[in-house]
């Protein structure tokens, strides 16, 4: 019984941790990733006086990231499932559960990747003129850690 009633706290552990990391994950993601109304967009719309051609540029190159991104989040949340999964099935650090975990990092590394890839999709976007205060307004955005 006593076998049972630490498998039992441990899974619990497990679960309170994987919620933990999903929820991270979560934040992270949408932390790092430029949403349409987010403070960089608004910051690069208040910075950059954008022609008719450039916010069209521009919504487009954002519809297709947003594709790229639901992509992406929906691997994460797979790769998050599996790792509940693999930790379920073994309450500790085994390589199960280091599979998994490597599988979440991947699809985290990717969503940042092709957050960054359509980051600079945008800055090309806009005509040369513009660029150096989409720069700033980015980098600034990025010291500050807004999204």
């Amino acid at each position: 019984m006593r076998n049972r009633s630490r498998k039992l706290i441990l899974a619990a552990l497990a679960g309170v941790c994987v919620g933990l990391l999903v929820f991270a994950g979560i934040v992270v993601g949408r932390n790092t990733i430029p949403e349409h109304e987010t403070d960089l967009h608004e910051m690069l719309h208040k910075a950059v006086p954008l022609d008719d051609n450039e916010k069209a540029v521009l919504e487009a190159k954002e519809r297709a990231f947003m594709a790229r991104r639901g992509e992406i989040e929906a691997h994460l949340r797979v790769a998050n499932a599996e790792l509940a999964d693999a930790i379920a099935k073994t309450p500790q650090w085994s390589p199960g559960v280091e599979s998994a975990m490597r599988q979440v990092e991947a699809a985290a590394a990717r969503l940042q990747r092709e957050t960054l890839i359509h980051v600079f999709e945008m800055r090309a976007g806009l005509r040369p003129e513009h660029r150096s205060a989409y720069d700033e307004v980015l980098l600034e955005s990025l010291r500050r850690g807004a999204p």
